[in-house]
């Protein structure tokens, strides 16, 4: 059952309630919703809402509205839990090895960032933002491969894992300098400077799970992270997914670059940007990053999987950067 102190906080009659995944469906006497239990401060809450109104003002109406409580807040609180109620549909996955499918996402992306320009949130300003420095990121990673190499090397016992990683370090350590070849401190520093000037807003968190299809319609289903920051980072963090799902198929990745342009064209900086993202061996770098900041070593399983699982299309993960190099 929907506690009552939750209920009496909004302005409805609910007929029926089903708890599901930490979540209660209503069917109430203004429609269907969901009362989504979430884990994030009232301050992005509050910047949500208003991104969201931002958004459908401009004309973007792929993403579902929050509903206030009778105090007019965008969030309701349960012994010290935080929910925030909003309109429900049943969807579907999309489906992200159906080229429909991902067309559908890119362009949604695009519609989004394309609306998302010059937004003003009452509880955030866009000059205290912090917005990640790629080429001061590049540059960090490629010293924890380093360091991980000097730290692994004069073993005299090796994991398994530590044996995989210096058998192909050096292919993705390549990778990582040629992405940094393709971007300049400077280009990045006018990227953060437009994002702050423009007030763009970016998803921060564009995957599978932050679409959802209804009917032959695509929708944004999660806002949770957004904030301002440059927009490329998106539709670089969306490639690198769809790219790794589709054995990096780089006439699909050509094809996915010209939907998003048909609607949103990128500037030289943002593709500077974007072509070297996407030679940048991120999920590596991760990995390299977070067995560094292992306190156990032997406890390494973890690493191993997530290790095999990108060592399958390491190849073309290669062949696809130099493609990206001499051709986007």
């Amino acid at each position: 059952m929907v506690p009552n102190d939750l209920l009496n906080q909004y302005d409805l009659i609910v007929k029926r309630s089903q708890y599901s995944r930490s979540n209660f469906l209503l069917d109430t006497n203004k429609g269907k919703y969901i009362l989504r239990k979430v884990n994030i401060q009232t301050e992005q809450i509050l910047f949500m809402y208003d991104a969201i109104n931002h958004l459908r003002k401009n004309g973007f109406m792929e993403v579902e509205v929050i509903y206030l409580t009778k105090k007019n807040l965008p969030y309701a609180t349960s012994k010290g839990q935080i929910y925030i109620m909003q309109s429900y549909t049943t969807s579907n996955d999309v489906e992200f090895k159906d080229t429909t499918d991902i067309k559908g996402i890119i362009r949604l992306l695009a519609n989004f960032h394309t609306c998302g320009l010059n937004f003003d949130a009452t509880e955030r300003s866009e000059k205290i933002i912090h917005i990640k420095d790629v080429y001061v990121y590049f540059q960090k990673r490629i010293r924890d491969t380093n360091t991980l190499k000097k730290k692994v090397l004069p073993l005299s016992k090796k994991t398994e894992f530590e044996h995989l990683f210096l058998k192909d370090y050096t292919t993705y350590l390549t990778l990582q300098h040629l992405a940094l070849e393709c971007i300049d401190k400077e280009s990045i520093d006018n990227l953060i400077k437009y994002a702050q000037t423009n007030k763009s807003l970016a998803h921060n968190d564009y995957n599978y799970h932050s679409v959802t299809k209804i009917g032959d319609n695509i929708y944004l289903s999660n806002l949770e992270k957004c904030s301002y920051n440059m927009q490329i980072l998106d539709l670089c963090s969306i490639l690198m997914k769809v790219m790794q799902k589709n054995n990096w198929d780089t006439d699909l990745l050509v094809t996915l670059i010209k939907e998003y342009e048909d609607i949103r064209t990128l500037s030289p900086e943002e593709k500077s940007i974007l072509k070297a993202m996407m030679i940048f061996p991120e999920k590596f770098a991760s990995i390299c990053n977070k067995y560094l900041q292992c306190k156990r070593r032997n406890n390494y399983s973890m690493f191993l999987v997530k290790w095999n699982n990108m060592i399958v299309y390491k190849e073309e993960q290669v062949l696809a950067a130099h493609f990206i190099k001499d051709n986007l």
